[in-house]
């Protein structure tokens, strides 16, 4: 494999790799429906890089060629009464920001169609999606929205848009760059666009040594200085950058035209901030993943039932440094769609929470600590009491 020596951001030759990991599965929120599927799911090293100049980290040995999505994906977080609340807040608070009612809205790497559905009916909206993994039939119908099947390109701005819409689909995308010029190209005769982009937050990630979100489909991780670089970069104005979630997530707020170069308005990190997050993270991160090796050791040694609560890609990322040591059995979704299907390169089975009511689990590592209270809730109506181990 060819390691990417320049930055997908900005092109800058300046960077530095400071973190590796071996045999990571290259896919993590694939439908895999056998065993034998999911174990065969190819594994590649994972390499952080991190751009000196405009601050952006990324995966310098990612692979270009392999399809991740057009097979189908599930990523769906609706099912979470906590996580339904903060989408329509923050969805609210967006709209009553911008004035946005009866726009149009495109989204982009649109998923199941949840969050512009939801922004559609909040504000009397009409939207279209974008996505070549999009699922038919898991939304209530809704004239006002519609799907079309395919990876956004320069052509797509031909479509109606007052706003431009992209969560959680940056991470994903290797040549940032060239996207963000994209879009900025697609948006023809001066139009105003106002956007809203979301992503994780990598500040989140190297503070708290959280390799559980590293994993290989995420090839770009973002700080608030990066992001918002990227699109002034390519010419849109800045308006805000902000995290929500336990700071796991970071939102961008942007539009066309106007100041470009919006220093005085976003709060950033400098370069050498971010350099002395990187520092402490490699200090840190390998006495982290040997306690957590020793922990599950131990629970091995003393036959306890260990189960993992939360699927989706954090329990690939976890599952990638310790499913050799085979303490965790299961791994339980509240998501009906992924119960049942195998863990890509793992190939450990998603079950029900039901299924926990006759396993008796003695221990329950949770993927995400946002959810402790709402999984508590769900054991107590079960009558379990497991100890609960929250990342």
């Amino acid at each position: 494999m060819i390691k990417q020596t320049h930055c997908p951001g900005c092109n800058s030759a300046d960077v530095k790799e400071f973190f590796e990991a071996q045999n990571v599965p290259v896919q993590s929120v694939v439908t895999i429906k056998t065993f034998e599927e999911a174990v065969a799911v190819p594994k590649k090293d994972f390499t952080l890089a991190f751009c000196k100049n405009c601050g952006f980290i990324y995966n310098s040995s990612f692979d270009t060629t392999i399809d991740h999505y057009t097979k189908g994906y599930e990523d769906q977080q609706g099912f979470s009464a906590i996580f339904t609340n903060f989408i329509t807040r923050i969805t609210q608070r967006f709209i009553d920001k911008y004035d946005i009612n009866n726009k149009d809205i495109l989204e982009i790497g649109c998923g199941k169609g949840d969050f512009l559905q939801l922004i559609c009916e909040l504000g009397n909206n009409r939207g279209i999606g974008v996505d070549p993994a999009y699922v038919p039939s898991r939304l209530k119908p809704n004239q006002n929205v519609r799907f079309i099947k395919e990876f956004y390109s320069e052509k797509h701005g031909e479509l109606p848009a007052d706003v431009i819409v992209c969560r959680h689909t940056l991470e994903h995308i290797n040549d940032t760059g060239n996207f963000v010029k994209t879009i900025r190209k697609s948006i023809k005769n001066n139009k105003e666009v106002l956007l809203l982009f979301e992503v994780p937050s990598v500040v989140r990630i190297l503070k708290i040594n959280a390799f559980w979100d590293l994993y290989y489909e995420h090839c770009s991780y973002f700080s608030n200085r990066s992001l918002a670089q990227l699109f002034e970069m390519n010419g849109f104005e800045v308006l805000d950058t902000y995290t929500e979630y336990d700071d796991q997530y970071l939102f961008l707020e942007a539009k066309t035209g106007g100041n470009i170069r919006s220093k005085t308005r976003v709060k950033k990190e400098t370069i050498e901030q971010l350099s002395e997050y990187i520092d402490d993270f490699v200090k840190n991160i390998n006495q982290q993943l040997g306690q957590w090796h020793d922990t599950l050791l131990q629970m091995k040694k003393q036959n306890k039932k260990v189960v993992i609560w939360g699927g989706g890609s954090k329990a690939v990322g976890f599952l990638t440094h310790f499913n050799h040591l085979e303490v965790i059995g299961h791994v339980v979704d509240i998501n009906p769609h992924i119960q049942g299907n195998y863990i890509p390169g793992i190939g450990i089975q998603y079950v029900n929470p039901a299924f926990l009511r006759e396993y008796k689990p003695d221990t329950i590592i949770v993927m995400n600590g946002i959810y402790k209270n709402e999984i508590s809730k769900e054991l107590h109506e079960m009558n379990l009491s497991p100890e609960l181990i929250c990342l």
